[in-house]
This record gives structure tokens, C-alpha cells and sequence, in this order.
């Protein structure tokens, strides 16, 4: 397998549209993740889920590590900013989130809420960030350095998504597919614009 260069940085000072995104991104995981996420670290999650609070808890703290370390590792590649980390920074992204997305696959399947459209929703959901985690991984692992970014977006873009599922799952007092529907929204269509996005740059700026 030919290696890759490592592409150039991307990275260009002052207000982009990529730098606008990404501090959109990390700014708009705040209020969910004060809302959502620091309760069920903080006892919340015995809350209405007594019989897996435990595994609640454990899906807030590797999800809260995820989005940590992957918004630093993607600043770090993109930025070339304390690069020498960047490779510890994402081995910490993949390792917390494969305990997120496989305790999310375990919630999905047994189903604990009695809500099989909404596991299927989020199951589906972390199994695609587990696939392209794992392609991010590889292409790493092969040197080819521009896929690996590809990919690695795409998870990161997955990984934000999980937090806004969220919202969708607290649509309470409707009945039917309309919580599901909004959570599969949540995710595929930041998901598609992100593709097209990632497309259009490989076009504009191709890899060595």
C-alpha cells in the first residue's frame, strides 16, 4: 500500500468557513451538554432510568471524552498547533468512543425505555460511527493521510450528532415515530452536508 504525504495544512488565519463551523460546533455542544450531560454525571441518570443509570453514566463520561479530545485532535490536525499530540489526543478519541458507541448499541438493542424505533435509530447511528471510526483508523495506520482526514471528519461530525440526539429524545408527550424521526434527522443530515462538503474539498485540493 503506497503512503501518502501528510497533506498540507489546510489552516488559514482569520474568519474561514471552516473556522467559523468548527467554533459553531464547539459552542453549540455547551447548552446540551450542560443540559444533558452533566446532570446524568451528577445523579440524574437514576432519574427515570434506575435499572441502567449505571450505563447511562458510563455513556455520558466516554461521550463528554470523545467530544473532548476529538474537537482537540481535529484543531490539531488542522491547525498543525501541538501536533506532537495529536496521535495521543486521537487514540483517546477512538478508545472513549468505541465505549460510547458500543454502550449505545447495548442500550439500543436491549432496550430498556421500550422504544424500538428510537433504538433503531441510535443503533444505526453507532454503527456507523463505529465504521468510520475504524476506516479513520485503518487509512491512519496506512499513511494515507488525506482518506484518514476524510474519515475522521465524518466521525467527528457523527460524535457532535450524538449530542443533539439528544434534544430529539426528550420530545416527551408525543407519540409515535416523532421522536425517532427527529433523531435520525439529527444525524444524517449534518451527516450528508458534511459529505458534500468533504467532497468539494478533495475536488478543490487533491491529495499529493
Amino acid at each position: 500500500m503506497t503512503s501518502q504525504a501528510w497533506p498540507p495544512i489546510d489552516h488559514r488565519p482569520g474568519f474561514t468557513m471552516a473556522s467559523v463551523l468548527f467554533w459553531l460546533a464547539v459552542l453549540s455542544t455547551l447548552p446540551v451538554l450542560w443540559l444533558n450531560v452533566m446532570p446524568a454525571l451528577g445523579g440524574g441518570a437514576r432519574q427515570g432510568h434506575a435499572d441502567h443509570s449505571l450505563w447511562i453514566v458510563l455513556h455520558a463520561l466516554t461521550g463528554l471524552l470523545t467530544l473532548a479530545s476529538g474537537f482537540v485532535a481535529l484543531w490539531m490536525g488542522w491547525t498543525r498547533r501541538g501536533f506532537e499530540w495529536h496521535r495521543h489526543t486521537g487514540c483517546t478519541y477512538v478508545g472513549a468512543g468505541m465505549t460510547m458507541a458500543f454502550v449505545a448499541l447495548f442500550l439500543a438493542i436491549s432496550d430498556p425505555h421500550r422504544s424500538p424505533a428510537n433504538g433503531l435509530a441510535t443503533g444505526t447511528l453507532a454503527a456507523v460511527w463505529l465504521v468510520a471510526t475504524s476506516m479513520g483508523w485503518r487509512r491512519g495506520s496506512q499513511k494515507r493521510w488525506r482518506s484518514h482526514q476524510m474519515w475522521m471528519i465524518r466521525s467527528m461530525v457523527l460524535t457532535w450528532t450524538f449530542v443533539f440526539c439528544r434534544l430529539a429524545q426528550q420530545l416527551e408527550g408525543f407519540d409515535g415515530l416523532l421522536p425517532a424521526l427527529g433523531i435520525w434527522l439529527f444525524w444524517t443530515g449534518p451527516l450528508a452536508l458534511a459529505e458534500a462538503g468533504l467532497q468539494w474539498w478533495n475536488r478543490r485540493q487533491p491529495a499529493a
